[in-house]
């Protein structure tokens, strides 16, 4: 296996749990008390009402929203609308606007929505969790990271900010603290499998297998049908040495979810590490028809079209991640593996031409075959010398694979350098033999021709 395949593979295997909102949070709970005192006010600042009006068409949202099975977004979003006519200190109603605006595509309008929530209702937690997903998938970690904090302040036991909290936690390598938020996240609410997923996630990071497992398992008993577990189960396996088992939920996981982009580049990734190239093909292909631009799904199936002799359409998916990412380091390598172990090699042998019979022309062929093999070679060079200035110590071990290659093509390119004259005056040589022998034939050709012409006219004569 190439070793970027084996990066790409790592990539897969190093998981990101993410905190999914949820459409409605809480029931609405109102006073009857005249006046604004501390019960009346604490409640607004968590989100909530004591207009009944504005509770009714909340409740009509919610039952919108049930009836539709989440379809009829219009309905749901006009009873909101009307709930905050009635209290547009509504936080709530705010904050699931902004649900339906993300579920949309539209994210300024949703975190327009979440902020205003926030203006009415300081203490709703799950609007700073939301606001801080979009931070971090901005790769504003810093400010997610403060969002998700502030969140904990108002709701101690909010399970998406812990598990977030968590999941940062567990990227820095404070694995102790990110469990502990964690399992906050799991006392907020025990059924919570994205919770059970990132603590595994956790578990697994430090190396201990087999309590990730078993959370992973506790987690598959509460939901069974969750393509994420099934995931990290097959991830836990093969690095357990079970590749049967970790093939066995890795597809589990696709049967739930066939578009589980992570699995199916898990179950491609094994699949081609036992060379069956042709269902890895399928694997990394069903992945690009779902995210395009997916890049590690690109180089994997550039390296399983490499291995099927696709050497064409190999470079075309490379010089398509470099289209994206034009300083992309690992793609150098495989486009100098490409012209080295492959396309010189191959043109050095003449594939798809067929020597010619006279020995002149299988000589010529030879050496052209030899001269455009030098091209590869050196077109090698360029990209594995290319790969030395991009790498910046992010890949060592290719970084002495490639000082090696690098010796290695000097030392054939010498070979073939001082072979090719050696091989023109061999075939000059011959053509001059093949010249005078030629010749000699058509010198007895012209006696023939004589001796026969004066036979005849001697016959004549007689």
């Amino acid at each position: 296996m190439h070793h970027y395949s084996a990066r790409a593979m790592k990539s897969i295997i190093f998981l990101s749990a993410v905190a999914i909102a949820v459409f409605a949070l809480s029931t609405m709970g109102c006073s009857s008390s005249p006046g604004v005192d501390d019960e009346v006010r604490e409640a607004i600042e968590s989100g909530r009402t004591d207009n009944v009006n504005a509770i009714r068409e909340f409740e009509e949202a919610v039952a919108a929203w049930e009836e539709s099975e989440g379809e009829d977004l219009r309905a749901v979003r006009r009873h909101l609308e009307r709930a905050l006519r009635e209290d547009d200190r509504f936080g709530i109603a705010w904050f699931n606007l902004g649900i339906l605006a993300e579920l949309e595509g539209d994210y300024d309008e949703a975190r327009g929505h979440y902020e205003r929530a926030l203006e009415n209702a300081p203490r709703l937690g799950q609007a700073y969790v939301n606001i801080g997903i979009m931070e971090q998938k901005a790769g504003n970690n810093a400010e997610a990271r403060r969002l998700f904090e502030q969140a904990l302040e108002y709701q101690p036991f909010n399970t998406a900010a812990h598990n977030n909290v968590s999941v940062m936690l567990r990227g820095d390598g404070e694995y102790e603290t990110a469990i502990s938020h964690a399992r906050r996240s799991l006392a907020g609410d025990s059924r919570n499998t994205t919770a059970y997923l990132n603590l595994a996630s956790v578990y697994f990071d430090q190396g201990n297998h087999r309590v990730a497992r078993l959370v992973v398992l506790n987690g598959l008993d509460i939901d069974d049908e969750d393509a994420n577990l099934y995931n990290l189960m097959g991830v836990i396996e093969l690095a357990r040495n079970e590749v049967g088992s970790a093939m066995s939920y890795f597809r589990q996981g696709l049967n739930h979810n066939p578009d589980h982009v992570a699995a199916r580049m898990n179950l491609g990734a094994v699949v081609m590490n036992v060379r069956d190239y042709e269902q890895a093909s399928e694997h990394f292909e069903h992945v690009l028809s779902l995210e395009p631009d997916h890049q590690d799904a690109m180089i994997a199936l550039a390296v399983s079209k490499r291995a099927m002799g696709d050497l064409d359409g190999a470079r075309d998916l490379y010089e398509q991640v470099l289209e994206l990412e034009p300083d992309h380091a690992a793609i150098q390598f495989n486009l100098a593996v490409l012209e080295h172990e492959h396309m010189a090699q191959n043109a050095q042998l003449g594939l798809g031409s067929e020597p010619p019979a006279d020995p002149v022309g299988n000589l010529d062929w030879t050496i052209n075959n030899m001269r455009e093999s030098l091209k590869h070679y050196d077109l090698a060079i360029e990209h594995y010398q290319r790969f030395l200035e991009l790498e910046d110590g992010q890949y060592p071990a290719m970084r002495e694979d490639t000082d090696r290659r690098l010796s290695q093509i000097a030392e054939i390119k010498g070979m073939l350098e001082e072979e090719i004259p050696n091989l023109e005056e061999d075939r000059d040589f011959i053509a001059e033999e093949m010249a005078a022998i030629e010749a000699m034939e058509d010198q007895d050709d012209d006696f023939d021709d004589d001796f026969d012409d004066d036979f005849d006219d001697d016959f004549d004569d007689e």
